[in-house]
């Protein structure tokens, strides 16, 4: 198969992730981009992507680039072009644009300059004039504008990727697939499950990393239940290699589930929201591997079953009012004392957009991701769960409140009653002889 040039978008700050997942895949790294990688392959490696990868939110088959200084030299550099290997006789196609300069002010406009384009050079050719149909169109075409220069390309994956379409009931603020996703490898879920370890998520919402946890342990591809792909009606597609690799992910799903299953344990306070999480959970056929049940953090304790390593990943709530973060900052406080308490010898992430919280928690952090939850930044804390990791507490608003850290409340206690019983003894005897300062 000849070599391909493909622009696979990704939420920001998961580039150097993404690029070596399509490494993996078959797909060679030409350049990072901003929420992006360039990268080339055959399109049996494009497919794959499509089908296998975690973070891509859409896999774009380059055509060209054209100059777009102005509206009339994008159009030229459109309607120049061989659009019949890329639009379907008789068919219909949509066109998606980012992107402006001082000559094209909104995407609207820029659409429109592209679609006339498109519709002119097919019929200047002899071709019959294709359909443009804003939506349920057999093609889309990628049009991005970036410093005057405006790449074309057709969008294989006719939907975003995070969409794995296990999530149509949302919890609060749920996270996307494909960042879910990214958090896990950056946890290092995959070498941890690897190993033999299990996974938490005692703040779990709709249970989002609980399935995207569960996918990648199990060898399930993430596309494997979508129905339709953007490059399904597209002239160039090739059916047989397609079934071909939908086949092998069938095996592979198969095949995952032979080996040592790890725990999927999710908790939440809200039982409206587990009962979410158990319909996402069903809807990707994992009931029976992935266990949630409502339980608020403070009660949180180690079941029998669970290993002695594993990864607890979590996405705590965080607020926006003083009085919130106030309430949150005991929040962090219960989730560090919970995991040390019950899971010594486990990774945890926190992934917060109030990174100012991971001093409430209580470890200390060996490693912090910057990324992004949406538009919002956010940090991904990485701890080791080691009692000689712990430290003293301060209050996140900053007024330097020291808050009592108990690593081990059983040995405290033992403690506390030697110190009364040597107080007892030494006192008197110090009492007697006058000494005021003494060791106990």
């Amino acid at each position: 198969m000849s070599k391909r040039v493909f622009f696979v978008t990704c939420p920001k700050g998961v580039e150097y992730l993404l690029a070596d997942e399509l490494a993996t895949l078959g797909l060679a790294q030409v350049r990072n981009a901003p929420a992006g990688v360039w990268v080339e392959g055959d399109l049996e490696a494009g497919y794959r992507a499509c089908l296998w990868s975690r973070l891509a939110n859409r896999v774009i088959l380059h055509v060209a680039e054209v100059p777009a200084d102005s509206a009339e030299q994008l159009y030229d550099g459109v309607v120049g072009l061989d659009w019949q290997p890329h639009i379907p006789a008789a068919g219909s196609f949509r066109v998606t644009f980012l992107g402006h300069n001082n000559a094209i002010r909104n995407t609207q406009f820029g659409a429109q300059k592209v679609k006339d384009g498109i519709v002119d050079s097919i019929r200047g050719t002899g071709g019959a004039r294709p359909n443009v149909a804003p939506k349920g169109a057999d093609v889309t075409v990628s049009a991005r504008l970036n410093r005057g220069r405006l790449s074309l390309g057709i969008d294989l994956s006719g939907h975003s990727l995070h969409m794995r379409g296990y999530r149509t009931d949302k919890g609060i603020a749920p996270l996307k697939e494909n960042l879910a996703a990214a958090l896990l490898m950056r946890c290092g879920w995959p070498e941890i499950a690897g190993n033999g370890g299990d996974f938490v998520d005692p703040m779990c919402g709709s249970g989002t990393l609980l399935i995207e946890a569960a996918m990648m342990a199990l060898d399930l591809a993430p596309g494997r239940k979508q129905e339709h792909f953007g490059f399904e009606k597209w002239p160039g597609h090739q059916p047989e290699l397609w079934l071909s690799l939908r086949q092998e992910a069938e095996r592979r799903a198969h095949d995952g589930k032979q080996g040592r299953v790890p725990v999927f344990a999710g908790f939440d306070q809200d039982s409206r929201v587990i009962a979410t999480a158990w319909r996402n959970i069903q809807r990707a056929g994992l009931e029976g591997v992935v266990h949630v049940e409502a339980r608020p953090v403070q009660d949180f304790a180690k079941a029998e079953s669970w290993g002695e390593q594993g990864l607890v990943l979590t996405n705590p709530p965080y607020g926006e009012r003083l009085s919130e973060r106030k309430e949150l900052s005991g929040l962090y406080q219960s989730l560090g004392e919970a995991v040390l308490r019950e899971l010594p010898g486990w990774r945890m992430g926190v992934f917060t957009g109030a990174p100012e919280f991971g001093k409430s928690i209580g470890l200390r952090s060996f490693k912090q991701y910057k990324l992004f939850n949406g538009k919002l930044p956010a940090q991904l804390l990485l701890f080791e769960v080691k009692p000689e990791n712990a430290m003293v507490a301060r209050d996140p608003e900053g007024t330097g409140e020291i808050q009592p850290r108990i690593v081990n409340a059983e040995r405290a206690d033992m403690l506390r009653n030697r110190l009364k019983k040597n107080l007892k003894i030494v006192g008197q005897w110090a009492r007697k002889q006058g000494i005021g300062c003494y060791r106990l």
